[in-house]
């Protein structure tokens, strides 16, 4: 153990003396608050002007004058009356069109409008507000005209309540419990990424490897000590995001009564607990890929790849409505993004965090044994020197 403890110290302190394993580190204190602040703003200032914004309407002139009537008294509505047989694509500066005809069970009318446009679904949300309230007056005053009590028409009625708060909240909850467990666990394994090839095909272009061989050491505290060094950067640099995203999880929570997000300690300990695994599977499988690169430039090219493949692991739980199954906790790293995510939400399953725990521990256990057994042979550690 004494050894192993001297490897790693050798290792951390040339790690620490590396500004840009430094930079990695400490960049997300001062990145991600201010972005995030300023997309926060940027977003509230945006949904601002839209439910300020004027809506164009281009309104056949058959419309029935009432309905006409109702848009028109609408403050943030212009009303522009056209002939039917125009063409909506012709017309400019136009954010929706109303076109309207009789038919034998009333009246039909038609909302032209593109979804992918802010400013024209703005104006189908409110013109589809105006139909209901129009709806509803035809349909009372026809009831009166046929002497039939209106509460005859609601015989049955549907009451729908939700539980979770209002929508806004949902989604704000829902978009911090995905993002922030994502980042913390991708500037993870950015970190142990940075120093990996260093820490072996690094050791090859320097030679310095020979120095190590050179004392009475065996070669797996080598390893341990390489391993550690790797996982506790990588520890670093998502706890460094975690103290960084933290407060401003709180100030949102805090001004956001209903959000269903608790942020406390046992949560910041469950995330640090869960992204242990992870930081020894890749610091292994990246310092692995560096003893079988002959340089450096190699090993960062091949561990490129393989960033690739975890990134991808990574953004598996950002699928809409995936959820927490026995197919999705076995996949490693998804698995422990999955519960990240149940946890900022308030959900805790101890059997589910056992299971993620058992299955990341294991493959990061699988690969410390490839590792160990790349770094007995001289052939891979010397690139076939003698």
């Amino acid at each position: 153990m004494k050894k192993i403890n001297l490897i790693l110290k050798k290792e951390l302190r040339t790690t620490l003396r590396d500004k840009k394993t430094l930079i990695t580190i400490l960049i997300p204190i001062l990145i991600y608050p201010i972005l995030l602040i300023f997309y926060m703003g940027f977003s509230q200032v945006v949904q601002s002007d839209l439910t300020k914004n004027e809506s164009l309407l281009a309104v056949d002139n058959n419309v029935p004058h009432d309905f006409l009537v109702r848009l028109e008294d609408d403050p943030i509505i212009r009303v522009s009356t056209v002939s039917p047989n125009v063409d909506y694509q012709s017309l400019e500066d136009i954010n929706a069109r109303i076109s309207f005809k009789s038919v034998k069970s009333g009246e039909m009318y038609t909302v032209h409008y593109n979804s992918t446009l802010e400013p024209s679904q703005q104006s189908a949300n409110r013109i589809e507000e105006h139909f209901r309230d129009y709806e509803e007056t035809i349909k009372s005053t026809q009831l009166k005209e046929a002497n039939i009590d209106y509460e005859f028409e609601n015989v049955v009625t549907i009451q729908e309540e939700e539980i979770s708060g209002d929508m806004m909240s949902r989604v704000i909850a829902m978009a911090l419990g995905l993002i922030f467990p994502l980042l913390i666990v991708l500037y993870g394994i950015i970190g142990t990424y940075t120093i990996s090839s260093d820490l072996s095909a690094g050791e090859k272009d320097r030679e310095t490897l020979e120095t190590i061989f050179s004392v009475p050491i065996k070669r797996f505290e080598v390893i341990i000590g390489k391993l550690l060094a790797c996982v506790i950067v990588g520890l670093l640099s998502g706890m460094i995001n975690i103290l960084a995203l933290f407060p401003l999880a709180y100030a949102i929570t805090t001004n956001i009564p209903e959000l269903s997000i608790s942020i406390s300690f046992p949560l910041f300990l469950y995330l640090f607990l869960m992204l242990i695994p992870i930081m020894i599977l890749t610091s292994a499988v990246f310092i692995g890929i560096g003893f079988i690169s002959k340089t450096y430039q190699e090993s960062q090219s091949y561990g490129s790849v393989l960033f690739i493949g975890f990134i991808a692991l990574c953004y598996i739980p950002l699928v809409p409505n995936l959820e927490a199954s026995s197919l999705t906790l076995s996949i490693p790293i998804t698995n422990a993004l999955l519960l990240m995510k149940e946890a900022f939400l308030g959900s805790y399953s101890l059997i589910d965090t056992i299971k993620v725990l058992g299955i990341n521990l294991a493959v990061s256990g699988i690969g410390i044994y490839v590792m160990n057994k790349l770094f007995q042979s001289d052939w891979v550690v010397f690139g076939g020197k003698s």
